[in-house]
């Protein structure tokens, strides 16, 4: 990356150099050029309006204007030439060529007044062509024309050694730019390359180690997200471990009960049938504990977003629901607990049914379970054109505020006793929660203590895989 970063700055500062002295060198010829043509055109101006105010005498005696383009063409460095109307040479200060005509295109445009004046180049001179005019109120007459052939040598030379101080101070530039760049890479890349160095030390099993969040924002803001995401990995591992560790206790606990009844019988003998009938039961029902807790971790093992496949089939979530409802009434009667169904329209959705069913019988089911007697359950359901809606609420216990956040984390209880009275295996919400997850939808908790709870379900009529 420090190389990229180098290389992109070294050359930017080239193309910079190359195009700034360029601009810069252009703009100076094109002032220096512009000013030394508008000195030759103002001192030419001002011999022709002499020229005109003698009207072309100029060898007379009686003025200096002769003198005065003599003069002129040596502080010009070049040769001036005046013609009259007739295209008669009546100067040059160059040639001997008085008396004689002379005629070019440039002239003759200047002379008809086709153009107010000509410049034009030639190696190192420059020619410039003005007309000579008498002036008054109403009109400007041409009578002649002024010609001057200007060196430019000393142009030529500035800008030559224009051109060689701009490569000169092109190659400091690119020295200073280089120097630069490799500074800016360096200073840019330190951070990165610090963040690198964290990277690879956690990757080599340092996972609970976090980066410093320090350096440019970008820097900073890249560590967060990475300690943001190494935060989460951490929170999962430990939800394994206790997760491993949970199924480890939740296991064992029945295989302990079982062996302590056993020894009991074995070393106990003679004791009486109803002793033996008593402490097989016990076994029975420890052996039921333990077949429900492999049941449940199987079934999480299916609801897994992961490893889940989904028989999906359009049903009726109206008759699911009383089917739902009808098997476990008697679980209610038993405590006189009051169950009642409303459906507020027909509902059809394309759902996996045996998984939906599973979440909506431990919803009802804890509703029993954890309810007071003579209570009741309420079971809602309702839908929009998108969303269908099941709701379940009881006149229960209720879930204290500090447990709401963890009742759906598996072998989470929020009264141990009474779970292990009432036959909880502490995964039924979590096998709930991962049977909606699954199918794309949410569910929702509001509980108040010894007011009872309502779980809410939303989730799509379509499914989208």
């Amino acid at each position: 990356m420090q190389v990229v970063i180098f290389t992109s700055i070294s050359v930017l500062t080239l193309i910079i150099a190359f195009f700034l002295g360029q601009s810069l060198e252009k703009s100076y010829n094109k002032k220096a050029l512009d000013l030394k043509v508008a000195s030759v055109e103002s001192q030419c101006t001002m011999i022709a309006n002499q020229i005109a105010s003698v009207n072309f005498l100029i060898n007379d005696n009686t003025n200096t204007v002769s003198t005065q383009i003599d003069q002129l063409a040596a502080s010009l460095g070049g040769r001036v030439v005046v013609i009259n109307k007739n295209y008669r040479i009546l100067k040059d200060t160059y040639t001997d060529y008085q008396g004689k005509y002379f005629m070019s295109p440039e002239i003759h445009k200047v002379m008809t007044g086709v153009r107010k004046k000509q410049i034009s180049y030639s190696d190192n001179y420059m020619e410039i062509v003005i007309p000579v005019v008498y002036e008054n109120s109403k009109s400007e007459k041409v009578l002649g024309i002024l010609m001057a052939d200007v060196s430019i040598a000393d142009l030529m030379s500035t800008q030559h050694d224009l051109r060689n101080q701009r490569a000169l101070l092109s190659v400091v530039f690119i020295i200073i730019g280089v120097s630069l760049a490799a500074l800016i890479s360096y200073l840019l890349t330190k951070d990165f390359r610090k963040l690198h160095k964290n990277l690879e030390y956690i990757s080599m099993g340092h996972e609970d180690e976090l980066i410093d969040e320090v350096g440019f924002a970008e820097t900073k803001e890249t560590a967060k997200l990475f300690n943001s995401i190494l935060s989460k990995m951490q929170v999962l591992e430990d939800s394994r471990q206790e997760f491993v560790s949970n199924v480890s206790h939740e296991l064992k606990t029945p295989m302990t009960s079982m062996k302590v009844l056993a020894d009991s019988l074995l070393a106990q003998e003679g004791m009486p049938e109803e002793a033996y009938r008593e402490f097989l039961s016990d076994i029975v029902a420890e052996i039921d504990r333990e077949n429900d807790i492999i049941t449940d971790l199987l079934s999480l093992v299916k609801m897994d977003k992961k490893a889940a496949k989904l028989d999906i089939h359009t049903t009726n979530i109206n008759e699911l629901l009383e089917v739902i409802l009808k098997r476990i009434k008697p679980l209610a009667q038993k405590r006189n607990i009051e169950m009642i169904f409303e459906s507020f329209r027909p509902v059809t959705a394309e759902v996996d049914q045996v998984k939906l069913s599973l979440a909506f019988s431990n919803l009802i089911e804890n509703a029993v379970k954890y309810n007071i007697d003579d209570g009741w359950i309420l079971v809602s359901l309702n839908a929009d054109h998108k969303y269908f809606y099941v709701k379940v609420a009881d006149s229960g216990v209720g879930i204290p505020e500090d447990c709401q956040d963890q009742v759906f984390e598996r072998f989470y209880r929020v009264d141990k006793a009474r779970s292990r009275k009432t036959g909880g295996t502490g995964l039924g919400l979590a096998i709930t929660r991962n049977a909606i997850l699954v199918h794309k939808g949410a569910i929702k908790l509001y509980s108040k203590e010894g007011e009872g709870t309502t779980f809410t379900v939303r989730i799509p009529l379509n499914y989208h895989a």
